[in-house]
């Protein structure tokens, strides 16, 4: 259920994107193994775990437009709970939506894939029933991600690289 001092609008729309992501769930099974098209499936099942993650971040008032920032949500939620199949389950939808682009995974592979949404996308449910964990105590760089997560958009929009990951330092390998 929803926490914290939220808007009837952002209740609204997080229940939006929970019944959108329950719907996304049978539209991707009835996709696979009614029609057979594991394109549509694919976008989906990738749908239904972007939709139940955008869901929690309207809960929390936390910015959720982009890739990224879902990834980022996920990453917290799996410390946050100590679930870290949550972040399978990212990397899951990542791959079938890359799928529903490329269509390049075998209807095996999908199925596999998407009973894995099946049996992995209820955490994300739960969480979001739960509410935020009270004993859950952020490390810096998780404090940081959150305080980046409650910047609005606005705010955001101002400085583009804010939600890029920090650059890769140069590649010093040790002298021989």
């Amino acid at each position: 259920m929803p926490h914290g001092d939220l808007s009837a609008m952002s209740i609204a729309n997080a229940n939006r994107h929970t019944d959108l992501s329950r719907r996304l769930v049978e539209q991707a099974n009835y996709e696979l193994h009614t029609m057979g098209d594991r394109v549509q499936a694919s976008d989906k099942a990738s749908g239904a775990v972007a939709q139940a993650v955008k869901a929690i971040a309207e809960d929390r008032n936390w910015r959720h437009r982009s890739h990224n920032l879902r990834r980022d949500i996920v990453a917290l939620l799996s410390e946050e709970f100590q679930q870290p199949q949550m972040r399978h389950l990212q990397a899951i939808a990542d791959q079938l939506h890359d799928n529903y682009y490329e269509d390049w995974l075998a209807e095996a592979l999908v199925t596999g894939l998407l009973a894995d949404v099946n049996s992995l996308i209820p955490l994300l449910w739960e969480a979001r029933e739960r509410g935020p964990n009270r004993n859950f105590t952020p490390t810096p760089a998780q404090q940081r991600i959150i305080d980046r997560l409650l910047l609005s958009e606005a705010e955001a929009l101002a400085d583009e690289s804010i939600d890029l990951p920090p650059p890769m330092p140069p590649f010093n390998p040790p002298a021989r």
